[in-house]
Parts: C-alpha cells; sequence; structure tokens
C-alpha cells in the first residue's frame, strides 16, 4: 500500500503492458448507482491481462480504502489500484455541495503526484482535465450524455445555471483530448459540426449489460422471487408487474409514470408498480401516489446491488423508463437481458434496443396520457414481447464486444506516449 507521499507511484508493472489511469469520482468497491459508475466497473472488470488499472477516484469506507492512499482492489477476477482523493457518501440523494466539485478542489493539490505516472488518462466529465493541462500524458474521454441538454428545462444538471460558462470550459478542453467517446451519437454529431477540425477524435459507443448478472430465470425460480420480493403488494400470479430501475429525480421522472400508472388503474386491478432506486424526488413521489390513492399498489425499494436488481426484473412483467433525456440507459438493456419488454419514452439511444411492437413500445407523447396508452399497448401484448425478441435485442451489447474498441485505444495511445518525449 503506497503512502501520500508516494501518491504518483502507480504499481510496479513487468513487460510490455499499458497503465491506464481513470479519474472520477467513483468507488467501485462501494455501490454508487449510476451508469457511469457502472461503466467503469465494466472497463477494470473486462480490462486484457496487459493492461494495468488505476482509478483515481472517492471511497465510500475510508478504513478500507484510505483517503490519500493506493488500495489494491478485485472486481470480479481483475485487479486495480485505487486512489481516493475524498470522501462520498454512497447515497443516492444528491449532495448540497455537488461530488465533482468535492472532487475537484480535493485533487488540487494532488493533481502533480500524477504527472506521467500512466501511459493513458481516462475521464468520464471534462472538468477533471483541467487539473492535467500540464501532463503530457495522451487523454481520452467518454460524455455519456449530450450535453446540450443543459439548455432545457427539464434538466436537473447544475450546470444549466451556467451554459455559457460551461460550453466555454468546454471548447478549451477538448483541444487537451486525444479521443473522446460518446454514449449518444447525436452528441457525436454536434460536436464534429462544432468543432470539425476535431471532427476524428469522436465516435460513439453504445453501453451494455452484464450476462452474468441480468439473464432470464426459469419459471419455478420466477414463481419463488415473486411470492418473496412482492409479498409486499400481496401480487397476484395474474397480477402485471411494472418495474422501474433509476434514480428518482427529474431525469428520470417518476412522477410521470406515477400520474400514468393511476391513470391506468382506473380501468384495471391487477396492476402492481416497483421503483427501484432512491432519490431527491422520493418523498415528492410517495406524497403524490397517496393523493392519487394507488400508493398500496406500489413498491420503493430503495437502492439495491445488481444482483438484487435482477431478481426484482426478473420477478416482473414490463420495464418502464419515463426519463427525460438519457444516454443509452444500462437498466433498460439489463430489463432486455432478463427478457423483460420495455416501455420507454423516446430519449437517447433507446430506438437502438426497443423496437415498437417486437419487444415494446416508445412513448410517442411524453404525457400521462401518451404513457398510459403505451403502458397499455405493451400490458396486451406481454406474450408477444416477453423473451426472445427481448433477449435478442440485448444480445449484441456485451462488454467484451463494446469495449474491445476502448481497450484499442488505450494501447494506440500509450504508443503514443511512449514514442513522444515527456
Amino acid at each position: 500500500m503506497h503512502t501520500e507521499g508516494s501518491a504518483a507511484q502507480a504499481p510496479a508493472v513487468t513487460g510490455p503492458r499499458t497503465r491506464l489511469g481513470i479519474v472520477y469520482p467513483a468507488d467501485p468497491q462501494g455501490f454508487i448507482p449510476g451508469g457511469i459508475d457502472t461503466f467503469i466497473q465494466g472497463i477494470i472488470r473486462w480490462a486484457p491481462a496487459d493492461i494495468d488499472v488505476s482509478l483515481v477516484g472517492v471511497t465510500t469506507d475510508p478504513n478500507a480504502r484510505p483517503v490519500g492512499r493506493w488500495t489494491p482492489c478485485t472486481i470480479g477476477p481483475a485487479a486495480y489500484q485505487h486512489y481516493s482523493v475524498c470522501k462520498r457518501s454512497n447515497a443516492e440523494r444528491q449532495e448540497r455541495i455537488p461530488t465533482t466539485l468535492r472532487f475537484l478542489v480535493s485533487m488540487l493539490p494532488r493533481a502533480r503526484r500524477f504527472r506521467a505516472t500512466f501511459d493513458v488518462l481516462e475521464f468520464h466529465r471534462i472538468e477533471p482535465v483541467a487539473l492535467f493541462l500540464g501532463d503530457p500524458t495522451p487523454k481520452t474521454a467518454v460524455f455519456h450524455q449530450n450535453m446540450d441538454v443543459i439548455r432545457s428545462a427539464s434538466s436537473d444538471i447544475r450546470w444549466r445555471h451556467l451554459p455559457s460558462l460551461y460550453f466555454s470550459m468546454e471548447r478549451f478542453l477538448l483541444r487537451r483530448l486525444d479521443s473522446v467517446f460518446c454514449v449518444r451519437e447525436d452528441a457525436v454529431a454536434s460536436y464534429r459540426q462544432r468543432y470539425p477540425d476535431l471532427a476524428d477524435r469522436f465516435r460513439f459507443t453504445p453501453t451494455w449489460m452484464d450476462p452474468e448478472t441480468f439473464y432470464p430465470v426459469g419459471a419455478a425460480e420466477r414463481a419463488q422471487l415473486r411470492e418473496r420480493l412482492l409479498r409486499p403488494l400481496q401480487a397476484r400470479d395474474s397480477d402485471r408487474v411494472l418495474i422501474t430501475v433509476g434514480r428518482l429525480d427529474r431525469q428520470k421522472d417518476p412522477l410521470l409514470l406515477s400520474t400514468a400508472f393511476a391513470e391506468l388503474c382506473r380501468t384495471r386491478t391487477d396492476l402492481r408498480l416497483v421503483f427501484v432506486g432512491d432519490g431527491v424526488l422520493r418523498s415528492e413521489t410517495q406524497a403524490m401516489l397517496q393523493s392519487l390513492g394507488v400508493s398500496d399498489r406500489v413498491m420503493l425499494t430503495g437502492v439495491l446491488p445488481p444482483a438484487a436488481v435482477a431478481q426484482y426484473l426478473n420477478a416482473s412483467d414490463l420495464f418502464v423508463l419515463a426519463s427525460a433525456y438519457e444516454g443509452m440507459p444500462m437498466s433498460a438493456l439489463e430489463a432486455l437481458g432478463c427478457g423483460l419488454p420495455v416501455c420507454s419514452t423516446d430519449v437517447g439511444e433507446i430506438r437502438r434496443v426497443v423496437a415498437p411492437g417486437v419487444n415494446g413500445q416508445i412513448v410517442e407523447d411524453r404525457t400521462p396520457g401518451g404513457m398510459a396508452r403505451a403502458l397499455a399497448l405493451c400490458l396486451d401484448r406481454l406474450a408477444e414481447y416477453r423473451g426472445r425478441p427481448a433477449l435478442d435485442a440485448a444480445k449484441p451489447f456485451v462488454p467484451e464486444k463494446v469495449l474491445a474498441p476502448f481497450y484499442a485505444n488505450y494501447h494506440r495511445l500509450a504508443g503514443i506516449r511512449h514514442s513522444s518525449p515527456d
């Protein structure tokens, strides 16, 4: 284990290896729900043997992963080194001081320690790039959203209060990156249009689901899961269980889903709804469900680890996404991987995996009535949509296929690093 004084000492390597340093306020050892954290876990978990991964992140357990020290960690069979710059709560509630800001402030006195430590630096937000302007290490980034969304009234990204400042900062820092992967194709198009001289640096990447966690179970196990997990809802075998997974915030819009669900319940008595997740709108969502008279048909589980999420998905009948905006939601892929149909608003890259009339429906009119109509269509055709049509849609989006270009890019950039003087 390294001390604060040796923070820049990366793990010893032998032979031709690539040292990747990921800079993002994540802690893969402490469950922090969210697509970016899951994405980083996947990069570590499926990295080839010749790539040594180090994460400069945060800690959710200062005793196990102390601030200011390198700590050896594992994800499955994959080993990596973790350096914590500050503590982070693993709750899903939005903190008063943004995590990114606390991370940046904590990094300021330490950033110089990491200079030229790695062969490649990777960022999952643009802001930390500013801390490494004097570092000659090749830099790559993954952007998980089209940041044009901060101009939208529906955005809960805090940069929405200062969009001009954000885009000025982005314009300056993008030129310090050697490559950029975007999880939305329209983001790639937007960047290429705004920065034609940098066009070849931007490329699209989908997300993935982990087939080792998210897969369909047999009928007997499914019946056991329904009986055990859905007992608070008193769900009968004939009932239809809707499920959504994600933060309870403005982006995921649990209030829209609650209202649409209540509208359906006016004519159907066989419906139940499960919210998996937590967030700033939890109390408001509970109050709305109470006022709509459907709280006895709805369960809020709070935040759950992936294996538990997979169990709830297998116990349910239909996955629902009510988001105002998305990249390419892993939660939808995970539901499809369990064989569930998906009913979703028309956001991000959702049409890559949800084919209306085949394995789900797209909400064309993002209103309670529009969502209720799309849900009703799905519920009427669950037998057609479930199983093989859902599984076939998820099949191409597995880590081995999706992440292969990332690992090839690390090797390419490491070659640039080794052929250039510091």
